[in-house]
């Protein structure tokens, strides 16, 4: 699950692989603005068939955190 929404991230919002890790806090460590969160939140509901409540991101700092919540959501 992370490779899959690791690789959507790198390849919507232009990052670099290597900086793309379980621990990568997603407001912190990368240079994205909240504008180009919902474009990779967007691009991850599509993905997988689901819908992300807003309200949920809220505790949601690592991509690693972000994929057991695709997770849970997927099942």
């Amino acid at each position: 699950m992370f490779e899959e929404i690791r690789d959507i991230m790198v390849s919507t919002l232009d990052l670099d692989e290597e900086k793309v890790t379980e621990d990568t806090n997603l407001r912190t460590d990368l240079d994205i603005d909240s504008l180009d969160l919902v474009e990779f939140v967007s691009e991850v509901e599509d993905h997988f068939g689901i819908m992300i409540p807003q309200d949920s991101l809220q505790d949601i700092e690592t991509i690693g955190q972000f994929a057991k919540l695709v997770e849970s959501l997927a099942k």
